[in-house]
């Protein structure tokens, strides 16, 4: 009977303790039971190697406290779904999160360190999936077994988006990229007025003054831009009016940086006598220079694809 109690012993730490005694007493009786069948059929006591061998066909303590209790899992497959979703959007926060580090970063030092980017990102992402991961944990296994909340309880079939073409849903990662690189432009051409006047006074490089008559009409977009990115989130399909308005805001950033791009300098030393000067800062406007074209050739292809959606959706 000794080794039975261990055996109790060690199911029961495995137990909740609200169903410790009720769980224990039904299996010790379905032990008991066994050693009653070997009993009558030898016409003798169980030996000790009997007693082994049922605990042993039952199964380790932890296997069979398991047994007794409801099913866990991760992530329940109802909440998948949402709790993908909800990774899709930590990832995002974390990429810009990111990028206004590394922004504050150059702004600073005028050095591009993209390998503290890349190591900044995978450890707040880390954290990230973990901080998620376990919420949903807590969602998919309830204390008490009673759920927490029902994502889906406020649905119905006429709230179904009115979606004819497969390019029509707005994919989570094209959500992610436009707002990300909204939020962080926007914030690093208004970077005087969130930095401390004593970390801007310390600033070893600042936009040229004829950028700088471009920021508040391309701040003023790039606002639109975010409104708008908050409504695709709510609303995640294209329709007509709003490829329209995509294709303004495409089309109006992109005058913008071809513009900018055909200037001599993007950005020009403070002379701070407290801060060493920037190295190569020639070369860095010409690729700053060359980089805001080729953005700005890309918005301008996407707006006359957005065109073109449009088309398409106007023969439907």
């Amino acid at each position: 009977m000794e080794t039975i109690d261990r055996y109790m012993h060690a199911v029961a730490q495995a137990l909740p303790e609200c169903r410790r005694d009720e769980i224990t007493r039904e299996l010790r009786a379905n032990i008991l039971d066994s050693l009653e069948s070997i009993r009558e059929q030898q016409e003798r006591e169980p030996t000790e190697g009997e007693v082994v061998a049922v605990l042993v066909t039952l199964g380790h303590p932890q296997q069979v406290a398991a047994s007794f209790l409801p099913p866990q899992q991760l992530v329940t497959a109802d909440l998948f779904p949402l709790y993908r979703q909800s990774l899709h959007y930590g990832a995002i926060l974390v990429f810009i999160l990111g990028l206004i580090q590394f922004a504050i970063s150059f702004l600073n030092s005028g050095n591009m360190d993209f390998i503290d980017l890349f190591h900044g990102l995978v450890m707040k992402g880390l954290i990230t999936f973990a901080v998620i991961t376990g919420l949903f944990y807590v969602f998919s296994n309830p204390p008490g077994g009673k759920p927490l909340f029902n994502p889906y309880q406020c649905w119905s079939p006429e709230k179904l988006p009115p979606v004819s073409r497969p390019w029509q849903r707005i994919s989570s990662a094209e959500q992610g990229v436009d707002f990300a690189s909204d939020l962080f432009f926007l914030l690093l051409l208004n970077y005087s007025f969130w930095m401390p006047s004593e970390q801007v006074s310390r600033l070893a490089v600042i936009f040229a003054d004829p950028v700088r008559e471009w920021i508040p009409l391309l701040s003023g977009v790039m606002i639109v831009s975010l409104l708008f990115g908050l409504w695709n989130m709510v609303y995640q399909y294209w329709t007509i009016p709003k490829l329209v308005i995509e294709a303004l805001i495409n089309l109006g950033v992109a005058v913008i940086l071809l513009k900018v791009s055909r200037l001599e300098q993007i950005l020009v030393h403070t002379h701070n006598p407290l801060v060493e000067p920037v190295e190569m800062l020639e070369l860095a406007n010409h690729i700053f220079g060359v980089g805001v074209f080729w953005v700005g050739m890309w918005l301008m292809f996407i707006a006359g694809w957005n065109l073109y959606r449009i088309w398409q959706l106007s023969r439907t």
